[in-house]
């Protein structure tokens, strides 16, 4: 079955470009049409559109389910969130297809595709040298405000408050009160198990009140 995604960054932006392929596509039902009207810097589950479409996906498993998008940046804004994407796409058997990029991620019998693993460890190699970046200029960042006085970090013994913690991860509160392992839960969300697991306990904490 196949499902559509578009996401365009501003309510005033159109989408009917990316719709009027999808039209042309094989199977297309603007019943499996998902929009998203967000910033691309915005994490894939965390989109309302998105979200709302990977749990139909991966909760009504018909075949080798797969996600249409017009073009790959639709997923993200950066390389390392795309391939997390796609990563939690393969790890629940969910194929992707990119229009523009003329790919697909599976195989008809749900095997990677090769040819899309080859563009993807190449899209990899790239996301590296950008984290390594974004590492160095953090790290001189930090170390400039030292110097400067102006870094200090978090507060010796400082605790995130619960209802902030909450808040700040509100997928994986739904996945979990989905009844997701936190193996699970981890894996599609890209967040840590620790992370996880001091959100579970907060969920817990709060019913046992």
């Amino acid at each position: 079955m196949y499902y559509f995604y578009s996401r365009v960054s501003t309510v005033s932006q159109n989408t009917s470009r990316q719709v009027s392929n999808f039209k042309q596509h094989t199977g297309f039902n603007p019943e499996n049409l998902y929009v998203d009207k967000i910033q691309g810097n915005v994490p894939f589950l965390e989109r309302p559109e998105a979200s709302k479409l990977f749990d139909s996906v991966t909760e009504n498993r018909d075949g080798r389910p797969t996600i249409v998008v017009d073009s790959i940046d639709r997923l993200g804004r950066n390389l390392i969130d795309i391939l997390r994407t796609i990563e939690r796409f393969t790890a629940n058997g969910v194929n992707l297809k990119s229009i523009k990029e003329g790919f697909e991620t599976l195989t008809k019998d749900g095997k990677e595709n090769p040819t899309a693993k080859i563009v993807v460890s190449l899209m990899g190699s790239i996301a590296e040298m950008q984290r390594n970046i974004i590492k160095e200029r953090t790290a001189e960042g930090i170390q400039i405000a030292r110097a400067s006085g102006k870094f200090r970090g978090r507060k010796l013994g400082s605790v995130q408050s619960t209802s902030r913690l909450l808040e700040r991860h509100p997928v994986i509160v739904k996945k979990l009160n989905k009844g997701l392992t936190v193996r699970e839960v981890a894996e599609i969300t890209g967040k840590s198990t620790t992370t996880v697991l001091k959100v579970r306990k907060v969920l817990k904490r709060n019913t046992e009140i």
